[in-house]
């Protein structure tokens, strides 16, 4: 008989912006991408500005019946109070598409990337800054009629991380202080949006969840693994109820809000030990080594960890969709294997009462992968960055038949399936 969801369930695809609609040119990645202090350049990226109707019609005739993408604030406000109409019209006439064809739209709001006026201004770091950030809220709520979630940020900790703490992304800076400062003004920034969206739509964030195992039964290993989970993945969380966002340093006051759902992105684990350095927080955290074979951004799979975040998030007991979960391969029979196992995971968190509504496969296509550019291969279509022609690979045919049917046949169980999960 399978494996078999309920008839609401949604099963969709991810993309961002930034990583497919290519000439983003008033954004602080863009500028940095043309600067040389980024390794490759997006350019058209998969030209999906151009080419949204047949990436759509693909989509749809693929069987997927939820599509989760990103607006891209710099297109809206190119320029310091100018607003780009036609920009707005372009995301309006997307949402009507996606509507037509019988897909729920699952709209982000900032993943990642800001305007470059904005950043040059010190971002989020400012919080006389969130001013701007609520004028775009406001100017894009008239196009998300119809839309049923809208997740304020994507992975903020991440962004977080990356930008201010290690200086791995862009604005590269590297300040702890700065780092919490600016995740406290995310806070912040979401407890604005909320306010101006949720009397509308259903208003929720994502956040990646990375599974933090501990690298030895020690005490000390433990407590290091306790203390970098809820450093990146509680901490935040409980601060949107609390008012209270505890860093490393101080604890920061935040407006108290709340969320209609919490997105989970989920891809790896990490493997935490204790560590005597004050600057790593006590802790070194790295990607957990579970297995010989690794993805082509050099992460482990570990399908249990998709369970293990979800059980975590219904702690706030609020919906839960995953928002993201992929794997960057050129096999794609291991990209079958993965869909099918993470997705056992996931009906067995529903079998177990967990409020999980959907699933968004990361990617819908082949994209630019931030700092690492065109190689990673996260796609279910193929995409050709010379020609921009997209191929659907069998994992997009056998995927769209899992949404179609709302079900896992015995038969791609038994080909890819775990036995026991």
């Amino acid at each position: 008989m399978g494996i078999k969801f309920f008839d609401e369930f949604i099963f969709g695809t991810a993309t961002s912006s930034h990583q497919i609609e290519g000439n983003n040119k008033w954004n602080d990645w863009w500028y940095y991408e043309q600067m040389g202090k980024l390794p490759y350049k997006s350019n058209k990226a998969c030209n999906h500005w151009e080419l949204y109707k047949e990436d759509i019609v693909l989509m749809h005739s693929l069987g997927y019946d939820g599509y989760r993408f990103s607006i891209e604030w710099s297109r809206i406000f190119p320029e310091e109070e100018k607003i780009n109409e036609n920009a707005l019209d372009r995301y309006r006439e997307i949402i009507e598409l996606l509507l037509k064809s019988g897909m729920t739209p699952n709209v982000t709001l900032h993943h990642f990337t800001s305007p470059h006026w904005f950043m040059r201004k010190g971002g989020f770091a400012k919080e006389e800054n969130l001013k701007y950030w609520g004028q775009y809220v406001e100017t894009v709520v008239e196009i998300l009629k119809g839309v049923k979630l809208v997740a304020t940020f994507n992975e903020p900790m991440v962004y977080v991380m990356m930008g201010y703490l290690t200086a791995y992304w862009p604005p590269f800076v590297k300040s702890p202080f700065k780092a919490f400062r600016v995740a406290a003004n995310l806070l912040k920034a979401h407890a604005l949006a909320y306010e101006i969206l949720s009397s509308r739509l259903k208003v929720g964030i994502v956040k990646n969840i990375p599974i933090m195992l501990a690298a030895s039964d020690t005490e000390r290993d433990k407590k290091a693994a306790e203390k970098a989970d809820n450093l990146f993945n509680w901490n935040f969380l409980d601060a949107i109820w609390s008012g209270k966002f505890k860093g490393v340093f101080s604890t920061y006051t935040v407006p108290e809000s709340d969320v209609d759902f919490v997105g989970v992105n989920y891809y790896t684990a990490s493997e935490v030990k204790y560590s005597w350095n004050p600057l790593k927080f006590f802790f070194d955290a790295r990607l957990a080594e579970l297995s010989e074979r690794k993805t082509q951004m050099g992460w482990s799979v570990y399908p249990r960890g998709i369970h293990e975040a979800i059980v975590k998030v219904s702690r706030y007991e609020k919906p839960i969709y995953v928002t993201e979960n992929g794997i960057a391969t050129l096999d794609d029979e291991w990209r079958k294997e993965f869909i099918v196992q993470h997705l056992q995971y996931v009906h067995k968190a529903i079998e177990e009462g967990y409020n999980v509504k959907g699933y968004f496969y990361w990617s819908l296509m082949d994209n630019y992968e931030w700092k690492e550019g065109f190689k990673p291969r996260f796609g279910l279509i193929e995409v050709d960055y010379t020609t921009f022609k997209r191929k659907p690979r069998e994992s997009a045919y056998m995927y769209g038949e899992i949404s179609q049917k709302k079900e896992i046949s015995d038969e791609l169980i038994r080909k890819y399936g775990l036995k026991a999960p």
